[in-house]
């Protein structure tokens, strides 16, 4: 009895028997059970993880958001029981591990407000520097799910004195490994597995880390270090699945000195296809195959084996896409035949996730390569229908015929060949694999054919448009009748005959309709021809990167239309294509042809002045400038200062681009000092000499009113205004803090070494301020000067932000040799006004002033 009281009397003070009942009761009754709970979910999240063999596997994968829903009682239960020592026991030394477990739970909830707030609570109040960096490395994991990477990064930098645990060590570098994955840098990310590795906790964990870094290792071209790696995997003793793709990883790093070797390494992929227990993995080992074929550049051999692995994939979209890629991969960079490249691209976002890493540079290149392929056939068919526009009515009208019989030819045999097909029993897969110079195996069926898909989408839209998918019951019915599929094999179709046939006139209608016959179809059928030639120059020139093509191409346009309005663009082109691969006499023979027949084109200017634009648009804000005090003077009816002013514009500035509104501002001059006569005759050669000017509504107007005056049915002659908006006050400069605003640096040198500047910022950005979704633009501002604008940041205080970090060793800005450039932030509105002022000195001055 006495025992029992002395006990409960310690427990209530602070001596130390009572800590110790705290500390018991808070770690078995509290932290011990949500510990567990913990780790039961943590399990179940790493169990259902997809992993994607063909990329390199993320070291901290995300967590599936089913799966987190099905967890969410688990999840309550965690916080309700690591809860519970923070209220009975609050001096227990249990605490802060308990509010880190609060945190994960919150974590995994998405709840990441509040996750924040308890890491955060634990980082600045704890007195266990153990429970303090473990909150701190959930808060860097926190802030990779947010894209914050300025935070990881401040928070990494923390550790750098700090001496941690092993747990806590071995998770910082896996933290410090994701980030570096995501900003793509191999090396970095190779360093701190390296580190972590001897520290995994578990064998399976061991494994995975080892097959990240042996896949790293593959990436970086280093094979004997990742077939290292791939061999421990393996002693590890590892997944089924991991072992599997470990083994064909191991096959691809295989050297391959001879035709012994390569042989080997086939045989041993055949093996594992008769395996059993590796037929739902056919697809990937016809895709391994056919990268052991291409790194011997066999590329009829690997696109075979290619179209093989898309036919064994049935459940697996992701390797379906893989195998799509790889196969465009070859015709864009290997073959060059871009058409094929781009039915592959289309087939492979359809099956890739968008979220894949890569995905927006494959729908650019697929958007270029569509571009590309659009032009191709409006060439193509726009010289057919020319051709058949040559030919007299009777030989048209049976060219349309034939055309239109073999089309419901092609129609009928693949409505029959569908019709067996869905009666064909479905072929049972085996584990055999062919050897790389098999036939098409599995590559016949219509729909695992990209190309053949692409091919009818494209007629399809030609000739019936983008229509939705829809219900067509009635017009299947009258075609293909009322009778069912027979038992045997379909050897025809019955068809409406009167349908038909009503079908086929609208359908040879719509076909002489869209040939050219008329000089003004003629006509509308060449414009079609040129823009698409111009076009596909460009993209040959600047997107293919195929120079000698997009040469041959801009030939074509000047020969068939020697007076196109892209005529002195396409030679400039020419010269600087004829330039870059050293053709000096061509070169030289470009640029005469082009100061001949186009003596005042920028394009001539460019090619004795390389700055030419740059000062074009220096001198056209200058003009503008000009123009505006013009305008002013011309309100207030100053008109001899007026027409002194428009003379400066046009001998300073002669090649400004508002010629326009300087020859109007001149006749309405006239209009207000002269006689409606001379008015009348000043905007007639207005409108002569600018048939395409914004302003020719204005004018005609303006002569319908003194036409109106002349006859007598106006009494007074109309008041001339000009059509620009009215004076303002002069502009100054305003605060706007909460307004976005840009990052400008200001440039002097020449124009490669700011081209390499601009260059650098858009990886820098896209690493470490993805979520900003900044774009760099360079800027004219004057002669010597060009402002590199980065926009838009979302107000002053994050503008202010970024430009310290410029200041940091990963700015570009670091990586300059020489004077270091000014650099300021400005809004969108102060930074026009600074273009028009030319004064930049009067703007950091008045930002002094104002904003700090």
């Amino acid at each position: 009895m006495l025992f029992l009281l002395a006990t409960v009397a310690g427990c209530s003070s602070d001596k130390p028997l009572g800590k110790a009942y705290r500390n018991l009761n808070a770690r078995f009754n509290g932290y011990f059970l949500a510990y567990k709970k913990m780790q039961e979910v943590e399990a179940r999240l790493e169990a259902a993880q997809t992993n994607d063999y063909n990329r390199i596997l993320e070291v901290l994968p995300a967590a599936d958001t089913t799966v987190l829903k099905t967890l969410a009682p688990d999840l309550e239960e965690i916080i309700k029981r690591a809860s519970f020592p923070i209220v009975r026991h609050p001096k227990s030394k249990w605490i802060d591990d308990c509010y880190v477990l609060i945190g994960k739970a919150r974590y995994y909830q998405g709840e990441d407000a509040e996750a924040f707030k308890t890491f955060r609570f634990v980082q600045t109040t704890s007195t266990d520097r153990h429970a303090r960096h473990e909150a701190m490395i959930w808060m860097m994991r926190l802030s990779l799910r947010q894209k914050d990477y300025d935070n990881v990064i401040s928070l990494s930098e923390q550790f750098r004195k700090e001496r941690m645990n092993e747990a806590n060590g071995r998770e910082l570098l896996l933290t410090r490994a994701q980030l570096a994955s995501i900003q793509n840098n191999l090396p970095l990310m190779m360093e701190n597995l390296e580190k972590a590795i001897p520290f995994a906790r578990k064998r399976d964990q061991e494994a995975r880390l080892r097959f990240i870094l042996g896949q790293l290792y593959q990436a970086t071209n280093q094979d004997a270090k990742a077939y290292e790696q791939f061999a421990k995997v393996l002693k590890k003793r590892p997944p089924y699945e991991l072992g599997f793709y470990s083994n064909l990883n191991m096959a691809q790093v295989t050297e391959l000195k001879d035709a012994t070797d390569k042989e080997k390494v086939e045989n041993f992929l055949q093996k594992m296809a008769r395996d059993e227990k590796n037929t739902e993995y056919l697809d990937k080992i016809y895709y391994d195959l056919a990268k052991l074929e291409l790194r011997q550049k066999a590329y009829p051999e690997a696109l075979k084996l290619l179209r093989q692995s898309t036919a064994a994939s049935t459940t697996n979209r992701a390797q379906r896409a893989y195998s799509y890629l790889l196969t465009g991969q070859i015709y864009y960079e290997n073959l060059q035949q871009y058409g094929l490249a781009q039915a592959y691209y289309d087939s492979t976002l359809q099956f890739l996730p968008p979220t894949t890493l890569g995905y927006e540079e494959l729908a650019d290149r697929r958007t270029v390569l569509t571009a590309f392929t659009q032009q191709l056939e409006i060439i193509r068919s726009e010289d057919s229908l020319q051709a058949l526009g040559q030919l007299s009515t009777a030989e048209r009208a049976q060219r349309v015929a034939e055309q239109i019989t073999r089309e419901n030819e092609q129609a009928e045999a693949a409505a029959l060949a569908a019709a067996n097909a869905a009666k064909s029993p479905v072929p049972t897969r085996t584990g055999t694999l062919p050897v790389s110079g098999a036939g098409n195996a599995g590559s016949t069926w219509y729909f695992d054919n990209p190309v053949a898909l692409a091919s009818a989408r494209n007629d399809f839209l030609r000739t019936w448009g983008d229509r939705p998918l829809q219900d067509n019951w009635r017009r299947i019915t009258a075609i293909s009748g009322e009778r069912g599929l027979t038992a045997g094999p379909v050897t025809s179709t019955r068809v409406d005959s009167s349908a038909l046939a009503a079908a086929n006139v609208q359908k040879q209608q719509e076909y002489l309709a869209a040939i050219p016959v008329t000089p003004e179809q003629r006509q509308a059928s060449d414009k079609r021809v040129e823009e698409a030639l111009f076009t596909l120059g460009n993209i040959y020139q600047q997107r293919l990167r195929e120079p000698e093509r997009a040469a041959q191409t801009y030939q074509k346009l000047l020969e068939r239309f020697p007076n196109s309005v892209h005529a002195s663009e396409a030679y400039y082109s020419l010269y600087v294509i004829a330039q870059s691969q050293q053709q000096t006499e061509q070169a030289a023979s470009y640029a005469r042809a082009l100061k001949e027949r186009f003596p005042t084109s920028k394009y001539s200017k460019l090619i004795d002045q390389p700055d030419y634009l740059r000062t074009y648009s220096a001198e056209n804000l200058a003009a503008h400038a000009l123009y505006d005090s013009a305008y002013a003077l011309y309100q207030e009816e100053k008109y001899p200062e007026t027409n002194a002013v428009l003379d400066q514009i046009s001998q300073k500035y002669p090649q400004n681009d508002i010629p326009d509104q300087v020859a109007f501002l001149r006749a309405l001059i006239v209009g207000r000092t002269q006689p409606a006569a001379a008015f009348n005759a000043a905007v007639d050669r207005f409108m002569i000499q600018f048939p395409e000017s914004p302003l020719l509504p204005k004018a005609q107007e303006f002569m319908k009113l003194y036409n109106r005056y002349e006859t007598g049915e106006l009494a007074k002659a109309p008041e001339v205004s000009a059509p620009v908006a009215p004076k303002e006050e002069v502009p100054t400069y305003k605060v706007e803090i909460s307004a976005p605003h840009l990052f400008v640096i200001v440039h002097t040198g020449d124009s490669a070494s700011l081209r390499q500047l601009a260059a650098a910022y858009v990886p820098y950005n896209n690493r470490f301020h993805p979520k900003k979704q900044l774009k760099v633009e360079p800027v004219a501002f004057q002669k010597d000067t060009t402002l590199l604008v980065i926009r838009a940041l979302q107000d002053y205080k994050t503008a202010t932000q970024y430009a310290r970090l410029q200041t940091a060793r990963s700015s570009p800005l670091a990586a300059v040799k020489g004077p270091k450039f000014a650099t300021f932030v400005i809004t969108e509105a102060n930074l026009a006004l600074l273009q028009k002022l030319g004064d930049i000195a009067e703007y950091v001055a008045f930002f002094e002033k104002n904003y700090q």
